[in-house]
């Protein structure tokens, strides 16, 4: 039998296992040792983040978060050292650069999944956090009515890279 500790990560309180709990202390305690522009801002748009895919990982909220659980969700997020470099980088090239946000981390990728013709409307719409589902009622309403051309779709079908 595992213990159960419950935790709150970006704002919403979930139960997890021993072993999550402590894999996951570990893992944000590298981040915030990694990352040295507005640490507590991007530590609180990562915890946010974290929050969503645990959330997507739990088939209900009365589940526990499992170790197995916690390291997919590390493993979409990224290791601490990718968020280093990324930031040494960043910093070292200009004092005047933008701060990083958990949305510099969101790519444009066009889906495998839920496609119908290439997966350009789907990868929009999942990259605006928009219905499917009405970006391609509005992208076949352009295409129909005002004019546009269906080489853009194409065009976008050969620039966005798939998933």
């Amino acid at each position: 039998m595992k213990e159960a500790i419950n935790a709150n990560i970006g704002g919403q309180v979930f139960t997890l296992d021993r072993d999550a709990y402590d894999r996951l202390t570990i893992y944000l305690n590298d981040l915030r040792r990694n990352i040295s522009v507005d640490t507590d801002e991007v530590m609180s748009d990562l915890e946010i983040r974290l929050a969503e895919i645990l959330r997507e990982e739990l088939p209900s909220q009365m589940m526990v978060v499992t170790l197995a659980m916690a390291e997919r969700a590390i493993a979409r997020i990224g290791r601490p050292e990718d968020f280093a470099s990324e930031e040494g980088s960043q910093h070292k090239t200009s004092n005047n650069s933008p701060k990083t946000d958990i949305g510099d981390l969101k790519k444009l990728r066009r889906s495998r999944t839920d496609r119908s013709i290439a997966g350009v409307c789907s990868g929009l719409a999942k990259y605006l956090d928009l219905d499917t589902t009405v970006l391609r009622v509005l992208a076949l309403c352009l295409v129909l009515f005002a004019g546009m051309s269906l080489w853009v779709y194409i065009i976008l079908w050969l620039l966005i890279p798939e998933e």
